[in-house]
């Protein structure tokens, strides 16, 4: 049975994804990583390298959250079509890590890989979300806030 997945928006993709990737790189590069991938690859949004660590960085806008995370989001949702990320980079040596950044990009959530576990597929509901799509549901205090 194929996943329900709410259709791809080239709108969406072209407001959001270069402002998202953009904003990524600045933090990874105050944070003293250097950046050694930004191509469009249907993979992770961008590749860097700190420490002689590879870590593998994918962007995302969630285009609801305009100020301060609201009090009654008590997860953050990572759509499940990002398990190819997780099934491609599985045992590489690497670091996966899923940046939700809120619409203005001036805040973001940092969720680490391990915290997408198939315990937290779930489906979801909401206004843009098909019936039956599943997310990983994430508690938001098991991710790390960072203020850009």
């Amino acid at each position: 049975m194929a996943a329900v997945r709410k259709n791809f928006s080239r709108a969406l993709y072209e407001a959001y994804d270069k402002q998202a990737k953009d904003a990524l790189v600045s933090h990874l590069e105050s944070k003293d990583h250097v950046i050694v991938n930004t191509e469009e690859n249907y993979f992770v949004d961008v590749v860097s390298q700190k420490h002689g660590l590879t870590f593998l960085n994918e962007a995302e806008v969630k285009v609801a959250w305009e100020e301060d995370w609201p009090a009654h989001w008590d997860e953050i949702r990572i759509p499940e079509r990002k398990q190819r990320l997780l099934d491609k980079y599985e045992g590489d040596d690497g670091v996966l890590n899923f940046y939700v950044f809120r619409k203005d990009l001036k805040q973001a959530w940092r969720i680490k890989d391990t915290l997408l576990t198939k315990e937290s597929l779930k489906e979801a509901k909401g206004r843009y979300i098909r019936p039956g799509e599943l997310f990983f549901h994430i508690p938001y205090t098991k991710a790390e806030l960072i203020k850009l």
